[in-house]
């Protein structure tokens, strides 16, 4: 008699494999949080919309499958064939996607923050506006792909085979290319910084890439502070702290920052940090949101802010002094 799989039973992978060995392929929308599939045969199942995260897929055969906006969270896919895999939009956060198969797999807005992708095959991948940050690629085959407006700062591509990559507009600073096989690769429109490191031989210029400014951590937290401080002069400070945790974009970098029940503003990590204009895109995202909120009860609200300090006109990082920036500074 089959075993009956209760909701409380998700490590038991009985359910999945009797259905799908009579046919089925369609498991959307399913909480499978830590189930354990590894090993299995499972071509072509759809998982989108799924909860998988902290599951074991590693060594799974998941050529085909469907497992956009699922969330992998956590999840262990070493080993993984992912080939032809769709994954739009999908979060692999903080994953283990080491040794994995993900040839001609679609991974367009995927987040892969911090996972480990390294000695991975991604040939001929669609990375496009993926989030690649803190994410080790490191000795991984990623020629032939598609990684334009990904965001690979703080990325490691360490010996990675980056053979006609495209990685146009996309976002290395702070990034490892050391060893990196570059051959007809495209950087035009990429961004880099003083961080970005490169064999000594490459020129970044020379292959279109731009160089952007600076902003540190230390400065967005001091101009938050600035907006807090100006809005409770307005509205008092309950009210701020509301319109302060109403306006933020759900964003894990912008999670970082900290607002105490008076309206202070703290970063958890280092100030020194350069943020990228990925990240300065969305603490601007931010401030239009918490200024528009503040508007609907002052009038002229954006008018009563010195715009110097809030770095909403900028498209590109700019803040020439970062590195002579007063880290101890305290925030009045």
């Amino acid at each position: 008699m089959d075993k009956i799989v209760t909701k409380k039973d998700r490590n038991d992978n009985t359910i999945i494999l009797l259905k799908y060995s009579k046919g089925k392929r369609n498991f959307r929308k399913q909480n499978f949080a830590g189930i354990n599939l590894s090993g299995l045969s499972l071509i072509d199942i759809d998982l989108s919309e799924t909860d998988l995260s902290c599951a074991n897929l590693e060594n799974c055969d998941l050529r085909g499958a469907n497992l956009s906006k699922s969330c992998l969270k956590g999840s262990n896919l070493k080993g993984c064939n992912l080939r032809g895999a769709i994954l739009n939009e999908a979060d692999l956060s903080y994953g283990n996607l080491n040794h994995v198969n993900l040839t001609k797999a679609r991974c367009k807005k995927t987040n892969f923050y911090r996972s480990h992708i390294s000695s991975a095959n991604l040939q001929n991948s669609y990375f496009s506006e993926a989030n690649l940050v803190a994410t080790s690629l490191n000795k991984s085959d990623l020629s032939y792909g598609n990684f334009q407006k990904a965001n690979l700062n703080h990325g490691f591509l360490t010996g990675s085979n980056l053979t006609r990559t495209n990685f146009q507009e996309a976002n290395l600073t702070n990034a490892c290319l050391i060893r990196a096989i570059i051959d007809k690769t495209l950087f035009q429109g990429a961004e880099y910084n003083l961080q970005t490191l490169f064999d000594h031989h490459f020129l970044p210029e020379k292959h279109g890439m731009s160089e952007g400014g600076y902003i540190s951590v230390a400065e967005i937290v001091n101009s938050l502070n600035y907006l807090s401080k100006t809005g409770s002069h307005y509205l008092g400070k309950s009210i701020i702290v509301k319109y302060l945790e109403k306006s933020r974009p759900h964003c894990e970098w912008v999670n970082s920052f900290k607002i105490t029940n008076k309206g202070s503003i703290h970063y958890q990590g280092a100030l020194t940090e350069i943020i990228s204009d990925f990240e300065l895109k969305w603490y601007q995202e931010w401030v239009k949101n918490y200024i528009q909120n503040c508007s609907i009860m002052v009038k002229g609200f954006i008018d009563l802010l010195e715009q110097d300090k809030i770095f909403l006109q900028q498209d590109k990082i700019v803040s020439p002094q970062y590195l002579n920036y007063n880290l101890e500074q305290k925030i009045s």
